[in-house]
C-alpha cells in the first residue's frame, strides 16, 4: 500500500505559523492539516487507499529518508522499497487551498 509521509513543523513552529495566518493568508501547515480532517480531504485519502503519516521536525533525526537540504513543510510518498519527495516546501507555499493541494497530490500519485 502506497503511503503519504507529511512533514510539518514542529510545535514550536506551528505556533509561529499560526502567528503568520493571522498576518497573511497564506499557510501551508493549514492546508496539510485540512487535507486530513476537511470533507475533500478525507474522501481524496480514503479514494486512493493512502496511507498517511504526519511527523514535525522533532522526528526529522528519526527519519532514514530525510536530508539536510529537505526543508519541511514537505510531502513524500513511500512504498515498500522507496520514499520519493514529491511536493518540497516552495512547492506547497504556493498553493492557495486544501483543494489546490488535493488536485496537485491527485496528479502526482497518479503519475
Amino acid at each position: 500500500m502506497l503511503k503519504v509521509v507529511f512533514l510539518m513543523l514542529s510545535w514550536t513552529g506551528l505556533i509561529r505559523c499560526f502567528h503568520q495566518i493571522l498576518m497573511s493568508a497564506t499557510f501551508v501547515e493549514l492546508h496539510i492539516i485540512l487535507l486530513e480532517k476537511s470533507q475533500n480531504g478525507k474522501h481524496f485519502l480514503d479514494n486512493k487507499k493512502l496511507k498517511k503519516t504526519f511527523y514535525y521536525t522533532d522526528h526529522i533525526s528519526s527519519l532514514d529518508f530525510m536530508t539536510e537540504d529537505i526543508k519541511p513543510p514537505c510531502i513524500f510518498v513511500k512504498n515498500a522499497t522507496t520514499t520519493e519527495l514529491i511536493m518540497n516546501s516552495s512547492e506547497l507555499n504556493k498553493l492557495i487551498s486544501v483543494d489546490e493541494l488535493i488536485d496537485r497530490l491527485n496528479n502526482l500519485i497518479d503519475d
